[in-house]
């Protein structure tokens, strides 16, 4: 399945690829798909960040 079949369908993803690079359109059509998820009362408050770099992405996982 790949990933905007899988936002669409709601289905939770148990594997990846790690060296998947996505294209700009796809980067923009998977917000545009983000922003058409629930939020409470309907606020939308939320806030997206891409991190490209993979130095930066692996601090990220060390601390999460």
């Amino acid at each position: 399945m790949n990933t905007i079949d899988a936002i669409k369908s709601r289905r939770s993803m148990k594997s990846f690829d790690p060296n998947h690079a996505f294209t700009q359109d796809e980067e923009n059509e998977l917000m545009r798909l983000a922003m058409l998820s629930p939020t409470a009362f309907n606020i939308q408050n939320w806030r997206f960040i891409f991190v490209k770099e993979q130095a930066l992405r692996e601090q990220i996982r060390d601390v999460s």
